[in-house]
């Protein structure tokens, strides 16, 4: 009898023991499955929105033609160097898509150059002007030919130098319409209409920006 009742103790505390390791496996797998912290720098839907996202690492250049959208913790990157914003050691990458032009204008000392802000610019972005009645391009800014940045309100900026008589000509009096393109995305906007500002520019006010002759 009394070995009997051992036994069932020693099967007891065996099927104890048991219990508990699955407990804490099953623990384990819920704190492996927590979502890691995402932090959005704008509101958006990525479950819900049809443009492809992905991520890169700390460390990692941001691929031409991407832009940051949130951040997060990972668990394939490494937390030992070169974190977002000092804590995050992912970002949240979608494409660029169609520059968005918020504002566009003539400048320097002649006003015979141009300058777009906007948003959504590739850094290796360029311009595509137009006369206000044809379809031919009459000048493409690309790569030294134009000067790209980003002002202090985090927006993109381009300005540029108009290369041709015929291009001054039209721009002093029919006025030009211009294109930003993103190469990578094959995308562009928005053909707005610019005309040269009468009178001399001797401040170089390109719409609150620096204008820069490239």
């Amino acid at each position: 009898m009394k070995k009997t009742l051992l036994k069932l103790l020693f099967l007891g505390l065996f099927l104890h023991l048991v219990g508990c390791q699955t407990e804490d496996d099953v623990i384990l797998e819920e704190e492996n499955s927590i979502p890691t912290t995402i932090l959005y720098e704008n509101p958006v839907d990525l479950g819900k929105s049809s443009t492809p996202a992905t991520f890169i690492c700390a460390g990692t250049p941001l691929p031409n033609g991407y832009k940051i959208v949130g951040y997060l913790n990972h668990i394939n990157c490494s937390s030992s160097f070169g974190l977002f914003l000092g804590f995050y050691n992912a970002a949240i990458i979608v494409p660029i898509g169609t520059p968005i032009l918020s504002s566009a204008g003539s400048g320097c000392d002649d006003n015979f150059c141009i300058w777009i802000v906007g948003n959504d610019f590739e850094s290796n972005a360029y311009v595509d002007i137009r006369t206000t009645t044809g379809n031919e391009i009459i000048g493409t800014y690309r790569g030294n030919d134009r000067v790209q940045y980003i002002n202090d309100s985090g927006q993109d900026v381009i300005t540029l130098r108009l290369a041709s008589d015929f291009e001054r000509s039209e721009f002093a009096s029919r006025g030009l319409r211009i294109w930003v393109v993103n190469p990578d995305a094959r995308k562009w906007g928005d053909g707005r209409t610019v005309r040269r500002s009468a009178g001399s520019n001797p401040n170089q006010d390109c719409g609150q920006i620096e204008c820069l002759d490239p």
